[in-house]
Formats: C-alpha cells, structure tokens, sequence
C-alpha cells in the first residue's frame, strides 16, 4: 500500500562514490534495499515542481523561513502512459519537521486537473483532504510547472526502525519542455561523483547510525534540489544574483 502521509525529520549528506559505497554495505547489517531498489539497482524519480511565474515559492523557501511548502508532479517512469500511476505531493517543513500528503492519480487525471481544472474524483476521506490542500495550493499562488528535475535513486529502510534512507545522484534540471513525457536536462550538480544522502527519521537516528556517521566525519546540512537548480540556471549561478533570497 503506498502510504499517503508523511511526518519526519529529514537530514542531508554528500558523500563521494566511495564513501556511498562503503556507507550502503556498512548499512546492509542493519537495513534492507525498499521494493523500488530491487537488491541495491538505481531507479529514477523523475518531478515537476509549481511555481509562480516569478518563482516565488522557491525564492521563499531559500529565505529559511519557519514554514514553507512546496507542491510537485511526481512519476516512477518516463515518458509517462494516460493510464500511468503519478503522484500529486504537497510538501510542507516547519521548525525542521517535514510533512509530505501526497494522492495518486493516472496521468490523464493530473492532467486534466491541472490543465483543464477538471477535478479529479477520490473515495477515500484522506484523499479528498489531501487534495483539497493542494487545490488551495494552487489556487492561492496561482502555481503552474515551474521546472523538470529527474534523478537516480537507491532506497534502504529499516524493519525495526522508522528509518530510510536514500543515496540520489546524476540530479538533471530542465526549464523547457516541463513534462513527464520527455527525459534529459543540465546536471544541477558540477561533480558527478557527488552522491546526496537523505536520512528520514520520525525520531532522533539509532545509536549505530550515529555512530557510523561520526566516524565518516559527515554532517548534516541544508540542500535543495530544486533550490541550487534555480540558483544555478534562473539565476545565472552567480552569487550576487541570489544573496537578497539568502537572508
């Protein structure tokens, strides 16, 4: 069953090939590949994120305020079918606490709605809630595609343990041609070899995660995907053109 809601912290690592490597077989002793993964296997996640037409939704996010929230388009495979499963998610953080809502829907269905705004037709309570919210979303900033990011992605979960944890890599970003019917885009990050590490906890990490991260000298810090893209590509990457958001 694909799971609706999400409450957690989630934390971010860069790590090199190496380290990735060495990291994913330290954590096989105490977690397993998810169902996606299928024995350690890369797949890829391919996104839409809304904006306004000054993207100013991404442009609040990169102020650090106390809540923000974002909304995306998000698909298991690529070019997508009318008939293919896709995922509408609003994605909300406040004081370091992410809340993702997230309905599945056919492609024709998001399409529709976010095209035509036919809405689409849910029997369960949550789902209705769920996109109500992003109807809101919608509405109020009256957001549309604002841009394209794919990337590759290993995912391993704990059994005991509300854990997971994913490795992301080869992030692509396109501005153009905003859709989930056609693959490609410019690399967001300049070294390929860098792998993002994202760990997902509902509580503080168990003491051998701890450990094992203090041991590689990693620490936790703020990245954004979508962020460094639009820094990087809408803003020309260079500094000066960005500072006034970083306050």
């Amino acid at each position: 069953m694909i799971k609706p809601i999400f409450n957690r912290y989630e934390r971010k690592y860069f790590l090199t090939n190496d380290q990735k490597n060495e990291f994913a077989e330290f954590l096989k002793t105490h977690m397993i590949y998810d169902s996606f993964s299928n024995g350690g296997k890369a797949y890829t996640i391919y996104n839409i994120y809304f904006d306004t037409d000054d993207f100013n939704i991404i442009r609040n996010s990169l102020s650090k305020p106390k809540f923000k929230d974002k909304l995306r388009l998000r698909s298991y495979q690529c070019p997508v079918n009318s008939h293919d499963l896709v995922f509408l998610e609003i994605k909300k953080k406040y004081e370091g606490i992410v809340n993702k809502r997230r309905v599945n829907l056919t492609y024709k269905a998001a399409i529709d709605y976010l095209e035509k705004g036919i809405k689409p037709q849910f029997d369960a309570y949550i789902d209705k809630q769920i996109f109500e919210e992003i109807d809101y979303f919608i509405n109020i900033h009256k957001a549309k595609p604002g841009a394209f990011i794919s990337y590759e992605r290993t995912a391993m979960i704990s059994e005991s343990e509300e854990l997971r944890i994913t490795f992301d890599h080869q992030m692509l970003f396109r501005k153009q041609n905003i859709s989930l019917t056609k693959t490609g885009g410019a690399p967001i990050m300049e070294d390929s070899t860098t792998w993002l590490m994202e760990v997902k906890s509902n509580d503080n990490f168990p003491l051998w995660l701890a450990q094992k991260l203090s041991s590689f000298q990693l620490y936790s810090q703020g990245f954004s995907k979508y962020g460094t893209a639009y820094k990087q590509f809408l803003l020309g990457g260079i500094t000066d053109d960005y500072i006034l958001y970083d306050y």
